[in-house]
């Protein structure tokens, strides 16, 4: 297992990283579809959508790019989720036991869900406070990944350099985020991306299981 020294700030990714929430998601699209008389989706029809924010993710599940259906079908999904985040929302296997260990390194968080849900989920599942920031979506004060506004300011309000930090995803969204500004980059492949995708960007590791993240960050 390639090793990475010097790291000092560890941001991850939400869905697909932390967090497996293709259910809640998929029932939030699902509760927006019904109510503009479409067709439901099966819950494995929700990850290769998934990445992008929730726009994007409604404008694949739609079918569509019309700003007016996407923006009428957010109102739907928003007035599901805002109640439904986190009913089947959970840590993935040994995530809580791996920042355990972690606990040395400087920690955040960096989704391009929509900020108050990232706030809301995390609220609820980080109750031992491994994480110094979480950010989600804000596209008022900074763009979504892969622009990397958002890591940078974590970077700036942690003050921890680009060259020190490694961000980790299950998209290609974060590894071209932190490649943008000089960060060292980190694929899960557990999540909603196959390795092969994943390796179109060439990160610098890779990983099948979160666990040996402890053996990586020295």
């Amino acid at each position: 297992m390639q090793q990475l020294s010097d790291i000092e700030l560890l941001v991850f990714d939400l869905d697909g990283t932390l967090v497996n929430s293709q259910y809640d998601l998929g029932d939030a699209v699902n509760f927006a579809l019904f109510n503009m008389a479409r067709p439901q989706l099966a819950y494995e029809e929700i990850p290769p959508m998934l990445g992008g924010g929730v726009k994007k993710l409604l404008s694949n599940a739609f079918g569509t790019s019309r700003q007016e259906e996407i923006d009428q079908a957010l109102v739907f999904f928003n007035e599901f989720y805002a109640m439904n985040h986190a009913v089947k929302t959970d840590y993935y296997p040994m995530v809580r036991e791996t920042l355990s260990k972690l606990k040395n390194k400087t920690m955040a968080v960096l989704s391009n869900k929509p900020h108050n849900f990232t706030k809301a989920i995390m609220d609820k599942l980080d109750v031992e406070g491994y994480f110094d920031i979480v950010l989600g979506a804000q596209p008022q004060l900074y763009g979504l990944k892969p622009n990397p506004e958002g890591l940078t300011k974590i970077l700036q309000k942690l003050n921890i350099a680009a060259s020190k930090t490694l961000m980790i995803g299950d998209s290609t969204h974060d590894i071209m985020t932190a490649k943008a500004i000089g960060a060292k980059t980190c694929a899960v492949t557990y999540g909603y991306r196959s390795a092969e995708v994943l390796l179109q960007e060439e990160p610098d590791i890779m990983i099948d299981s979160i666990t040996v993240l402890p053996e990586v960050v020295i």
